[in-house]
């Protein structure tokens, strides 16, 4: 998946674990931008174990790893 194809709000499936968790996108990070030290852009997620969970973990993604449901 490309940054440009992320939509913010949107829940997205992390290409490792497709049956398991799911990774709310929050904020997309240019390389160099803030907390993002990489040279490519990442995507700052909540990542939960259910769709409609109230918190989960806050995580960096590349867009590549994430793929729509």
């Amino acid at each position: 998946m490309r940054i440009q194809d992320i939509q913010i709000g949107e829940s997205y499936r992390l290409r490792s674990s497709p049956l398991y968790g799911w990774a709310k996108a929050i904020e997309k990070l240019k390389p160099k931008q803030g907390v993002n030290i990489h040279t490519y852009s990442v995507v700052k997620c909540e990542h939960t174990v259910y769709k409609n969970d109230k918190f989960g973990f806050i995580k960096y993604y590349r867009p590549c790893d994430m793929v729509k449901e």
